[in-house]
């Protein structure tokens, strides 16, 4: 009962000291935000506004996907780190 309350402790001190090491540096999107005219004054210029307003949209919606994907990556090394020290733990101490 003791080995398990102590891999369970190890378990979550390891991932508190992760979030204690997180990134200091907070990523942002460098998409610029087209700003709609007062007035279009021609059917051009409404197209134009719609096409960059399409690829506002994109660049917002590939900065999430790269997020999303960093912390996938993040979390699949933090569970491997985890997974290393039970192990040791399980065979090397024991």
């Amino acid at each position: 009962m003791n080995r398990i309350i102590s891999y369970l402790l190890i378990s979550v001190f390891l991932l508190a000291s992760l979030s204690v090491s997180a990134d200091i540096f907070t990523p942002s999107h460098s998409c610029s935000k087209p700003y709609k005219p007062y007035k279009f004054n021609s059917k051009w210029e409404v197209e134009n506004f719609q096409n960059d307003v399409e690829n506002y949209k994109n660049c917002i919606s590939d900065f999430v996907e790269e997020q999303n994907t960093a912390v996938t990556y993040h979390r699949d090394a933090a569970s491997a780190a985890i997974d290393e020290w039970n192990n040791y733990v399980n065979y090397e101490l024991n």
